[in-house]
């Protein structure tokens, strides 16, 4: 995963759950923060969000390229146990950044049945997501990839029409 551990350039805001409002809806998860990062090239992507189900926050982490997918198989989709500083995205980010080797056993859900059964409705939304907004990219020029699903997952100017 080294190669995707680089900070991307943020030239604004970038949301992919955006477009999954309805789907995540219906199982009741709410976004509480998000942070998509989108890396030069052929567009490697690394989504960090907390979403709410009533009164239970989780962590969510997506990644996912066209290299993840040619040497190590299907996205990595992990839900992680919030630490109590843990109040935004960016916290999120931040911790993964500082245990890169070990945050999927630091942050690791203690309810693995839970843990399994929400890995498996979120894989199934960012299955409609990667399908509807990015999968063609990878199918073709990778080289112009990282600019196109940045500007396909800008965020809408009016925040209310996010989540």
């Amino acid at each position: 995963m080294s190669d995707y551990w680089d900070m991307p350039e943020q030239d604004y805001e970038l949301s992919l759950l955006q477009f999954a409002t309805k789907e995540l809806a219906e199982v009741g998860y709410a976004v509480q923060s998000e942070k998509v990062e989108v890396c030069s090239g052929a567009g490697a992507l690394t989504l960090t969000a907390i979403l709410k189900k009533k009164d239970m926050a989780f962590g969510l982490y997506i990644h996912d390229g066209p290299k993840q997918r040619k040497t190590r198989g299907p996205p990595i989709i992990w839900m992680l146990r919030l630490l109590p500083e843990m109040k935004t995205a960016n916290d999120l980010r931040n911790f993964i950044l500082a245990h890169q080797h070990d945050f999927s056993v630091l942050l690791a859900a203690e309810n693995t049945v839970l843990k399994d059964r929400k890995e498996a409705k979120l894989k199934k939304i960012y299955t409609l997501l990667y399908n509807s907004k990015i999968k063609d990219l990878y199918d073709s020029d990778l080289s112009s990839a990282a600019d196109v699903l940045r500007k396909r997952l800008r965020s809408i100017t009016e925040p209310q029409d996010l989540f």
